[in-house]
């Protein structure tokens, strides 16, 4: 590392930036997580399977001269701390090739961590410049837990249609040890002003939790996370009929782009679902809607198995040697798919949708095995006699059959008992497989 380099890191490092909120965004440039800091400033790690090992900065620093600036440095070494314990970057003297390639190589684990990151790296700082612990505020109560706060902000996400846990501002989080209940007031802001409340007060903090229960945070959660699919899809359709939108920041939602982001839906639907379940059971009605979403997603992109710019009336630009793939959905998904590549986070490599239900119980999605076959039909009547079976549709079929063959199969006490109810339900068999 250079002088200046090394300079910048050590700066970077002693830095006391604050990370006000994590998101993951589309744009046309491609997927990337922004570190927002408290300040104007932004760290934007690309998805390495869409950029390779690209990280910006906002800063005017970054902007002019394309190097690594000392924002880029103190999120990296805070990223290490609080993903890799044993890795932070103190004073261990690296290239910045390799603080690309460390960062980059992080980004499928910041997005199973997305709703507690900035909660992480704050508390990662404040424990290098505090030595108290176990304080408790001026009404007696201890100082707030991460638990207690990420679940007040699930309970206040309910209210808005469209806010997620992790879309609430932090700011309004940073809670000091010895603030009392009359610095709880947030201008002009009901929602912060209850979260700083119910983060001093348990009693707040229980009755909420007594009225907006667990289950309800769910189903709504996972009602935004249908409505964000069902975004992806019209996205998509409104670039079929109006052509590119101008638009720098989301760029234009074509075939790629929506398969991305539907990807990422499905992904968060069940990482969702494996986090909620750990803090309590789900009910059986939500698991089952749960899988209706899934179910309807992938009907919908079966239903979309033609070239989408076969009609349109914009002239549209084509890069050349562009994949049939980019121009059918249900080939970008399920019949003919990127090749992985080790760079790929693994929601990106696997059988959409199918992999995730195959490991789901049978009790969540057997009310729907009519659509399931329905949709196995739709795939077969789509293929050509010489056709090798898309990889979907073979493990999808087997699904089917397993569970028929199950469902259907009488043990061994009910043939002896019956012996004709055997042989309806190998006749009933026979109709399923």
């Amino acid at each position: 590392m250079s002088p200046p380099s090394a300079n910048q890191a050590t700066s970077g490092i002693a830095a006391d930036f604050v990370v006000d909120r994590v998101r993951r965004h589309e744009s046309h440039q491609g997927a990337y997580f922004a570190f927002q800091m408290d300040r104007p400033e932004s760290v934007r790690i690309f998805d390495p399977a869409e950029r390779g090992q690209h990280v910006e900065c906002t800063c005017e620093e970054y902007q002019s001269n394309q190097l690594i600036c000392i924002h880029i440095y103190w999120l990296f070494d805070g990223l290490n701390a609080v993903l890799r314990p044993r890795t932070a970057l103190g004073t261990q003297v690296i290239s910045t090739g390799d603080v690309l390639t460390q960062i980059s190589a992080l980004y499928e684990v910041i997005g199973s961590q997305l709703s507690s990151l900035s909660t992480l790296l704050s508390a990662t700082r404040d424990e290098t410049s505090s030595d108290t612990d176990d304080a408790t505020d001026a009404i007696g109560s201890p100082v707030f837990s991460d638990n207690r706060a990420e679940q007040i902000r699930d309970m206040l996400s309910v209210f808005d249609t469209s806010t997620f846990p992790e879309d609430y501002d932090p700011r309004h989080a940073s809670i000091q040890a010895g603030n009392g209940r009359q610095d709880a007031y947030v201008p002009n802001n009901l929602a912060a002003t209850i979260y700083q409340i119910a983060v001093r007060d348990e009693k707040v903090f229980e009755s909420l939790r007594d009225v907006i229960t667990h289950d309800i945070c769910a189903n709504i959660h996972f009602s935004k996370l249908r409505t964000r699919a069902r975004e992806a899809f019209a996205g998509l359709d409104n670039y079929i009929e109006n052509g590119p939108l101008d638009d720098p920041e989301t760029g234009d939602q074509d075939v790629p782009r929506c398969a991305r982001m539907l990807r990422y839906v499905v992904d968060q639907i069940f990482h969702t679902r494996d986090t909620r379940s750990s803090s309590g059971p789900l009910s059986a009605p939500l698991k089952r809607r749960v899988a209706e979403t899934l179910v309807e997603i992938l009907q919908e992109v079966c239903n979309r198995n033609e070239d989408v710019y076969y009609r349109i009336a914009w002239e549209r630009k084509t890069a050349d040697g562009e994949p049939d793939r980019n121009r059918n959905l249900y080939a970008y998904l399920i019949e003919d798919p990127p090749r992985p590549t080790s760079s790929m986070p693994n929601w990106m490599k696997e059988t959409f949708i199918i992999d995730r239900l195959r490991q789901t119980p049978a009790d969540e999605w057997r009310h729907l095995i009519e659509r399931l076959t329905s949709v196995v039909d739709q795939m077969r009547e789509r293929m050509e006699d010489e056709d090798t079976p898309p990889m979907a549709y073979t493990k999808l079929e087997r699904m089917i059959q397993e569970y028929t063959t199950e469902a259907f199969e009488p043990s061994s006490s009910s043939v002896q008992r019956r012996p004709t109810l055997g042989s309806q339900r190998q006749s009933q068999r026979r109709r399923f497989g």
